[in-house]
């Protein structure tokens, strides 16, 4: 707002200043008035004059719009010029506007048809050559030097306005970061939230989904084999404190995953034993025999969704016996678990958090998570994960 009220300010007294002195050659040729045939016509050139002066195009009008304003107020001072010398002084007004409407080089162009027109007059009223060249070389150095100024009060006010459209845009953009930063602030939390809930489920939910069928199999056990229901209640102990230190482990960093120095092949190996151990279901392992080192990111994801499809296949597929392989190629590996279960049909497929966060996992890494019927009977899930280029080159 400031730098507007300064551009109408400066226009303003420019306007003023070549009016004034308009109007001052005009009052001097009434005061030398020779006549109507005489000074009259100079009057009415005065007055054209300034009515241009103030119809002036602004300032970004096209060249078309400043030729011709230019070339009328030629044509107005070329006429007053036949009449007297003094209207020469308009062309120091006339060269200030040149340079403020045209690029500078054009604009150059036209201040030296100012000054050589100015010589001719002057060498038409009094041909004293020497006097007449001083002159003429005196108002060309002040066209120039006035019409240079004005293309330098041009160029500042356009530094003005160009510095206001960048405050204006820098302004915007940090309005739109902060609101971009209080989304990604709240897609973080969110974030953190799901990944705290997949957390929590595949830690904390597998461990006690193995002990309520312990403890399910102890109470019909209890009073005709007390000691396998002994067992039994022994490993739902075991399973309540490793799900209390996988609990508070998640909930203190989110970083142990149960599986945290060791490779995959190892933890799915002993995923498979707790499982089997802890269920009875007969659990088919099969593992390449040299399973590629991956990064911790994918070798959790396959421990966890292999961990949450063996819980799936003995809470809602009633299976007896789960297949659970893992293959690899040089650019992906693959997570498949199949059991013979009551299948897609008959078991309650509908997506909670469990498989929600198996497709959230895989998402996250690039790869794909497919669920369908088994040529066993059951269900068959297959989880694929393409390869970090580190891990594919080596």
């Amino acid at each position: 707002m400031q730098a507007k009220l300064s551009v109408k300010r400066e226009d303003f007294f420019f306007n003023f200043s070549g009016l004034l002195m308009v109007a001052i050659i005009t009052l001097v040729v009434l005061l030398n008035w020779r006549g109507w045939a005489v000074s009259g016509p100079q009057v009415a050139l005065m007055l054209g004059f300034m009515a241009m002066l103030m119809r002036q195009p602004a300032l970004g009008s096209p060249q078309a719009q400043a030729y011709l304003y230019l070339g009328t107020q030629l044509i107005i001072l070329v006429f007053a010029l036949s009449y007297s010398a003094i209207f020469i002084f308009l062309f120091y007004v006339l060269s200030v506007q040149t340079l403020m409407l045209l690029p500078l080089r054009i604009g150059l162009r036209w201040v030296l048809l100012y000054t050589l027109i100015t010589a001719l007059v002057n060498f038409y009223h009094d041909f004293q050559p020497y006097e007449d060249l001083v002159t003429s070389l005196i108002n060309g150095a002040g066209f120039f030097f006035f019409g240079v100024f004005g293309n330098a009060l041009v160029r500042a006010q356009q530094a003005r306005d160009e510095s206001q459209r960048i405050l204006s845009e820098l302004t915007d953009a940090h309005t739109r970061l902060q609101r971009y930063a209080e989304q990604a602030e709240n897609l973080a939390v969110a974030e953190e939230r799901n990944r705290l809930a997949r957390e929590m489920h595949d830690t904390l939910g597998h461990r006690l989904t193995v002990s309520i069928v312990q403890l399910e199999g102890a109470g019909r056990l209890l009073e005709r084999d007390s000691l396998r229901a002994g067992q039994m209640i022994q490993t739902v102990r075991e399973q309540l404190v490793e799900g209390l230190a996988e609990l508070r482990a998640t909930l203190a960093s989110l970083r142990d995953s149960g599986m945290s120095g060791t490779s995959l092949t190892k933890s799915l190996q002993t995923l498979v034993a707790e499982f089997t151990q802890a269920t009875g279901l007969i659990v088919h392992l099969s593992l390449p025999n040299n399973l590629i080192a991956l990064d911790e990111a994918r070798r959790m994801t396959l421990y966890r969704t292999a961990q949450e499809a063996l819980t799936n296949s003995q809470r809602h597929a009633a299976a007896q016996t789960v297949w659970l392989a893992v293959e690899q190629n040089s650019s992906a590996v693959t997570l498949c678990v199949e059991d013979d279960g009551v299948g897609m049909q008959a078991a309650e497929f509908t997506p909670g958090i469990g498989l929600r966060g198996m497709q959230e996992r895989a998402q996250q890494l690039g790869g794909s998570l497919t669920i369908d019927a088994s040529p066993r009977g059951g269900v068959r899930l297959a989880l694929t994960i393409p390869l970090a280029k580190e891990e594919s080159n080596g």
